[in-house]
């Protein structure tokens, strides 16, 4: 029909949203399909499963962004899943997430739209209350965000900017490419040494040359190190 917005994926035709559906974030206008796009290659996310929403409670001054991903297993199992959507939001989109939440079943209608406001009205109403607690808990135990930002990531670019004598490079930048000298290299080791011992060599940062890839292979030998 007119207006619709569709993709085919493995030769099947989608109905995805209509152009009318424009959220507004931040004083800025975003097609919800335009963002639920940047999450599609997480695993455990597919395409009409991933619903990308603004709400506003009661008492918000604005919008909210809040994301619905479907997930029928444990809450437990849902907590990465809702750590990458909300990071690839915020990294790709520079927009802050308030809640990725799991629901049980996307409604749409009988032609197969999306029905983003009985997904809202419920959100609202409070009934992802408890599923949003448990996950809340489990980040909490586990260090983690669910808003998208990276402590790591904020820690080794502070990092860095001291290394490099008050010096800011973009996230996903090389430090090669940025001109970093081998003698900065060597003292921006040496902080992540005395900040995290034994973790990072300095042939790591060779290998993982930015801040963004540093921080994911920190995060996992943190990881690691603590399931040992």
């Amino acid at each position: 029909m007119a207006g619709d917005l569709g993709a085919i994926h493995a030769g099947e035709l989608y109905v995805t949203g209509r152009h009318k559906e424009i959220l507004f974030v931040n004083g800025q206008n975003y097609y919800p399909h335009d963002l639920e796009s940047l999450t599609l290659d997480i695993a455990g996310i597919e395409l009409g499963k991933v619903v990308v929403s603004a709400v506003r409670p009661g008492n918000a001054e604005s919008d909210q962004l809040v994301v619905f991903v479907l997930h029928r297993g444990e809450i437990a199992g849902f907590l990465p899943i809702a750590q990458q959507v909300a990071r690839r939001l915020a990294e790709h989109a520079g927009l802050e997430v308030t809640a990725v939440v799991p629901v049980k079943r996307i409604p749409k209608t009988t032609s197969g739209k999306v029905q983003r406001h009985l997904l809202e009205a419920e959100y609202l109403a409070g009934a992802n209350a408890a599923d949003l607690a448990a996950l809340r808990t489990l980040a909490t135990q586990h260090s983690a965000t669910l808003d998208g930002s990276n402590p790591l990531i904020d820690e080794l670019q502070a990092l860095s900017a001291a290394a490099l004598d008050g010096r800011r490079i973009d996230v996903h930048e090389s430090l090669f490419e940025a001109g970093v000298s081998s003698m900065k290299l060597m003292a921006l080791h040496e902080s992540i040494e005395q900040r995290w011992p034994g973790l990072l060599d300095i042939t790591d940062i060779f290998d993982n040359p930015s801040i963004a890839e540093l921080a994911h292979l920190l995060a996992d030998r943190l990881g690691k190190r603590g399931a040992g």
